[in-house]
């Protein structure tokens, strides 16, 4: 057992918040906590009903209501491994050098080389930080990060790998049925039942976008026919549980990453029965588009569904949200049951976000910095340090590499780019210390596959903070958003005589933060 010897502290209350002198000093001789980050794959902050969206989800609720609820954390590429890898390294993309996504293990059909460089034992990561501390590190779901085995997982279990060799037997059957009744998604056979609306969609596609690729995506849709038990994310919340329940007495970090409700967007019974399409209200922002976003497949394939198929979408996709909500109850159970929970850091967020059917689109590859797919859930619970709190702090991906090496009492790279949450959430800081404004990108990837830091042509960046959202898109266009009074993201304000100052500060701040991030070298 790892034991850190800490100076005992008085804690007082100031301002309704938690005061301590350091975030270590928490209570004499007391073992590091253990940390339990669940991260979701393509969630959007929106549909969550602790963000006052229309999925019920009561066991994520709970943390909020015992910890913190983050009303403006951004990831800073929304885009799969690109953000993966800020979380784990604390940097941005053009820092890190992984800016598409890195598929060899996650897709081994995928042919070389359409994969990316991604992350190396070299880099350093909260991780291998954590692990040299004394904590057992493990990672359970969804990786989308390497080819390489790092060496502070010894305990691993990803999608595509080791889930695909222990159902190998059940998917072999389903090949067997009719070709109608089973999907193909990187050699899964999955029994996958479509409905009409969507068998529709497929129907009408033959001349549509891109042909093939459009029906390849319509035919990943639809009720999955497979026990829950058998289910990829099922399966990943059961290691999960194993492992809590296992665990000795070093410290424990695992990750649980889901892959929902990231396509294929598939869903067992119950939960595909638990919402009515009919029902289901569209967003108000639906039909408000910019033209330059029309031709992205993200946009198409809306424009495919109609508005049943759009219905039928949410229908899958909330149906997904709500059974990663009753895996997140059963981490909570398991943490609760072998008495860990009081002393674990419980992280829960998203790599990115949805479009949902906002602005007209659906997933992500769409080219924009909508809110929809850059804001990301994102809550903490720890009552040693947390009181229960809802936070405007323009926040994000980028500062849970120091937030959490800062509650293990880990000193932080100095290389970090981000900034520690736990002296603004304990009183010990002013939010006006805190960084005003939080950034996102979209960076090309490099022509041969492999990493490459630093500047490059044809960026495009966002800038949100402050109320303002500033985007400067690699074709030279601005848009400016005023998100106090237009949240949906209707109106560019950018040529707005009125809006002159506020949008040379935004780009002021951009300017600096490249300046910051070695944008230049």
């Amino acid at each position: 057992m790892k034991l850190i010897v800490r100076i005992p502290i008085l804690l007082a209350v100031v301002a309704g918040l938690v005061s301590v002198g350091r975030t270590s000093e928490r209570a004499a001789g007391s073992q590091s906590p253990d940390i339990v980050i669940i991260l979701c794959d393509q969630l959007s902050a929106r549909v969550l009903s602790c963000y006052d969206g229309p999925v019920p989800t009561p066991n994520i609720d709970r943390i909020t209501h015992e910890g913190v609820l983050f009303r403006n954390a951004s990831c800073t590429f929304p885009v799969c491994s690109p953000s993966r890898a800020t979380l784990a390294t604390g940097l941005y993309p053009h820092s890190h050098g992984i800016t598409y996504n890195v598929m060899r293990r996650d897709y081994p059909m995928v042919p070389s080389p359409a994969t990316q460089e991604g992350l190396k034992a070299a880099d350093v990561t909260t991780e291998s930080i954590l692990y040299r501390a004394g904590y057992a590190t493990h990672f359970y779901g969804k990786w989308h990060l390497t080819d390489e085995d790092l060496p502070y997982y010894s305990d691993m279990f990803t999608e595509h790998d080791a889930y695909a060799r222990e159902m190998a037997s059940d998917f072999e059957s389903v090949r067997g049925t009719d070709r109608d009744s089973w999907m193909d998604w990187y050699d899964w056979a999955l029994p996958v039942r479509q409905t009409p609306t969507f068998l529709e969609a497929v129907r009408q596609a033959a001349a549509g976008w891109q042909g093939k690729a459009y029906v390849d995506f319509v035919t990943k849709m639809g009720r999955l026919d497979l026990p829950l038990a058998k289910t990829f994310d099922v399966r990943v919340a059961d290691k999960t549980v194993e492992c809590i329940k296992r665990a000795g007495a070093a410290p424990l970090m695992v990750t649980c990453s889901f892959n929902a409700p990231h396509d294929p967007n598939v869903v067992t019974s119950p939960y595909y029965e638990m919402f009515d399409p009919a029902a289901i209200l569209l967003p108000e922002n639906g039909d408000v588009r910019e033209p330059q976003h029309e031709k992205s497949w993200s946009r198409q394939m809306v424009v495919g569904f109609g508005e049943r198929g759009l219905r039928e979408f949410l229908r899958i996709y909330y149906a997904s949200v709500r059974m990663l909500d009753d895996q997140v109850g059963r981490i909570l159970t398991a943490l609760e049951e072998t008495g860990r929970l009081d002393h674990t850091t419980v992280l829960f967020t998203a790599d990115h976000g949805d479009m949902v059917g906002g602005h007209g689109m659906a997933w992500k590859s769409n080219g924009s910095f909508y809110d929809e797919i850059v804001l990301v859930p994102l809550l903490i619970r720890y009552p040693p340090l947390f009181r229960p709190q809802s936070c405007d702090l323009e926040t994000g991906l980028i500062d849970l590499m120091p937030t959490l090496l800062d509650i293990a009492d880990q000193p932080c790279p100095a290389a970090s780019q981000g900034q520690s949450l736990v002296p603004f959430l304990t009183g010990m800081k002013p939010a006006s210390e805190a960084r005003p404004f939080s950034f996102s990108e979209r960076v090309p990837s490099n022509p041969d596959n492999t990493r490459q830091r630093g500047a490059r042509p044809g960026a495009s960046f966002m800038v949100r903070g402050q109320g303002w959202k500033y985007i400067r898109y690699s074709n030279g266009s601005q848009v400016l958003y005023d998100l106090q009074h237009d949240p949906g993201e209707t109106v560019n304000r950018i040529d707005d005589e009125a809006c002159a100052e506020r949008a040379k500060t935004m780009a002021a701040a951009l300017h600096k933060w490249l300046e910051q991030t070695s944008w230049q070298q």
